[in-house]
């Protein structure tokens, strides 16, 4: 079925790519992602691998900290079932063109990484030097490293692809078995996984096969899974017999068990189970895996198509889990990018607000809270006349929403943390919260940790809460910031729980927040609102007081009064004697332990490429990467007025510049590059020049 999905994405792409294009032409030497065909494969290296090095991931996979009920916006819910999202990355361009960044703003981005345990990027990519008219496909996918990048942030494995049927390729070849029993295919998906910072592989063999090659791919995906690394992954799609044919069994049995477990030998790690399943036969697949000695919950997936149904899927997730019961497996969730890709002018910067909306309709519930999830539409609702209708008012009534069924997840479990609630695309790009950049832009692979529920904010009186958005035109760092805002009074003192934690506190903890005012002065009307788990239900609060200036001001508070607590969550209390229009932004949020340290400045900063076209130039720099201290580098121009303009952030040692504006008649610009702690400190910066002529 996936396939059939693919195909029908090819022809949809077919109608995007003009408005697209027109959006972000490709620049002349833009570094852009392909597939792989067998035969580069088996030769693939990074020295010949054009681009390669421009989409490494270098962030690592976070730890995320235990689940802790008390704090979860639903405590009832188990926190076992896992949650695979298989889903497109930006969207492309063009199928010839997929980039790890670019200057649009209305891109698909994920906010929502706290209800995914594995991410696989969907997407086809023609093999490096095919056709333009008639492309050739590869078989091996690379996950974009700038959703891996935001994926191990929030603790989640990132997988690359494998999709099978390709024209104009021989089976046979990506099974081939050496005299010394390596299978070269596979000793190359290895060797790619490490070295372009993913986790594993979603494998979708979706065409027949001969048996003697089905046996081939079973043994080489055993000698894959013995020899990857530990933490590697490799996720199975129901839809081949062990016999090579094609065969949905719409659950988990004997059929398609050893493709998990041979004979007691480890196969794939885990199985998307395709979508026909229900309640009987997602109850025998629990017990078939239990006496496989296999968790269900980690190991079967069971999949529910938003792609083709959007919010009206046919199948209901509540089978998978039932009111007052044990969860039966884990969820597979297939196109949640529909809430970009299915948005009416998805491409125009303007209407963004409406991807958004769908997007917290999709995650947390129709009420777009994750305290009050469910369906609005609870008889009659699957299928429904209005699907594929995008923006009908009630397309989503028969949607639970994620947070439904799965708890939020976290990483925040040392120090420091920080966030500026940066989504990871913008209108423009600020820095110490002025503009320093005008251009759109969107980078996943710079995403902040963003609040774990979007939005959970509660009034303790008679009127409705506050409201809580990210604010594209005002920001500290990044693109975004949290803005808090409605009539505020008496009747409506506001809680705005933000991010979940497991924060031992000690006597040199601080918690910082980072605020914009109107003018010195001026009542916050805020406070720090923190629960700990020794009384996770009663709320201690820390008053933030007026502001010390106009603009951006930051308020320290010591938490040593709680040491030997532990801080399970932070968020924002908001309260008024008298009724205020209020608004307020706010651009960062730190937790902080000890003194900062200021990261080793980067060494050997040069241009490697520059390619001038009259006023613009492409940049290709580097630089020695030091990742024991930076959790990324900024990149900046110094323009003649001497101000700084952001041109890239990323945590690698190279970095592709799109356009690089001369100003006036400039003989030369000044690049400058910081590395930046993960406290947010900055080392010294190092310079080099691009010379016009």
């Amino acid at each position: 079925m996936l396939a059939a999905l693919l195909a029908a994405g090819v022809a949809a792409m077919a109608l995007q790519t003009a408005a697209a294009a027109a959006e972000t032409p490709k620049a002349d030497h833009q570094p852009y992602m392909h597939g792989y065909n067998v035969d580069q494969i088996k030769s693939w290296s990074p020295e010949t691998d054009r681009f390669a090095k421009y989409f490494r991931s270098r962030v690592p996979l976070a730890e995320r900290i235990p689940a802790f009920a008390p704090t979860q916006a639903n405590p009832a819910l188990s926190a076992e079932p896992q949650v695979m999202n298989l889903s497109a990355d930006y969207d492309k361009e063009a199928f010839f063109e997929a980039y790890r960044y670019n200057d649009s703003f209305s891109r698909n981005l994920l906010n929502f990484w706290q209800y995914t345990d594995l991410y696989g990027s969907w997407h086809g990519l023609p093999v490096d030097g095919s056709s333009v008219t008639n492309p050739e496909f590869g078989v091996i996918n690379l996950p974009n490293p700038a959703y891996t990048d935001a994926a191990h942030r929030n603790g989640v494995l990132s997988l690359g692809g494998w999709f099978w049927p390709r024209a104009g390729q021989n089976f046979s070849d990506w099974v081939e078995k050496k005299p010394d029993g390596s299978f070269p295919v596979a000793d190359k998906m290895i060797e790619m996984a490490q070295y372009f910072g993913f986790d594993g592989y979603f494998i979708n063999q979706e065409a027949s096969i001969s048996k003697e090659n089905a046996q081939k791919l079973m043994e080489m995906i055993k000698y894959l899974r013995a020899k990857a690394p530990e933490g590697f992954h490799l996720q199975w799609y129901d839809s081949l017999s062990v016999d090579g044919r094609v065969s949905y069994v719409n659950g988990f049995s004997s059929s398609n068990a050893p493709w998990i477990v041979d004979n007691g030998v480890p196969v794939n790690n885990s199985i998307f189970m395709n979508y026909a399943w229900n309640e009987t036969r997602l109850a025998n697949a629990h017990a078939y895996a239990q006496s496989l000695g296999l968790d269900p919950y980690k190991v079967l997936f069971a999949g529910t198509e938003n792609d083709k149904y959007g919010y009206n899927p046919p199948y209901d997730p509540r089978w998978i889990f039932p009111a007052g019961k044990a969860p039966k497996s884990g969820w597979a969730l297939f196109g949640t990018d529909m809430v970009w890709n299915k948005a009416p002018n998805k491409f125009d910067p303007n209407v963004q607000e409406e991807v958004f909306r769908r997007e917290r309709v999709y995650w947390s519930g129709p009420n777009q809270d994750p305290t009050r999830t469910g369906r609005t539409l609870t008889t009659g609702c699957s299928p429904y006349p209005d699907q594929g209708v995008p923006n009908n008012p009630t397309e989503y009534r028969c949607w639970d929403g994620v947070a439904h069924f799965i708890p939020e997840r976290s990483v925040i479990g040392s120090y420091p943390f920080l966030s500026s609630f940066n989504t990871g695309h913008g209108t423009a790009f600020f820095l110490d919260g002025e503009i320093s950049s005008a251009k759109e832009w969107n980078n996943a692979g710079i995403q902040d940790i963003l609040p774990s529920w979007q939005w959970w904010a509660k009034s303790a009186g008679t009127g409705a809460p506050l409201a809580a958005s990210f604010d594209y035109g005002t920001a500290y760092d990044g693109g975004s910031s949290l803005k808090v805002s409605g009539n505020l009074g008496a009747a409506n003192p506001t809680d705005l729980r933000l991010f979940k934690t497991k924060l031992a506190i000690s006597n040199d903890v601080n918690l910082s927040i980072m605020y914009k005012s109107d003018a010195a002065g001026t009542p916050t009307h805020m406070k720090a609102a923190l629960l700990f788990e020794d009384q996770p239900d009663r709320f201690e609060y820390i008053d933030i007081g007026s502001s010390d200036t106009a603009g951006w001001n930051t308020k320290t508070l010591s938490l040593g009064a709680y040491s030997g607590r532990t801080l399970a969550t932070i968020g924002l209390h908001f309260a008024s004697a008298g009724t205020v229009d209020y608004r307020m932004n706010i651009g960062r949020m730190a937790v902080t332990k000890g003194a900062s340290e200021q990261p080793a400045a980067p060494a050997d900063l040069k241009i490697d490429e520059a390619y001038v076209k009259g006023n613009q130039a492409e940049l290709f720099v580097s630089w020695t990467w030091n990742p024991d201290h930076a959790a990324y580098y900024d990149l900046y121009r110094i323009k003649p007025d001497g101000n700084k303009e952001a041109i890239g952030r990323i945590m690698d040692e190279v970095y592709y510049v799109k356009s690089l504006e001369r100003i006036g008649s400039e003989a030369e610009t000044t690049i400058e590059l910081v590395a930046v702690g993960p406290d947010g400190t900055r080392s010294s910066a190092v310079q080099t020049k691009l010379k016009w002529d």
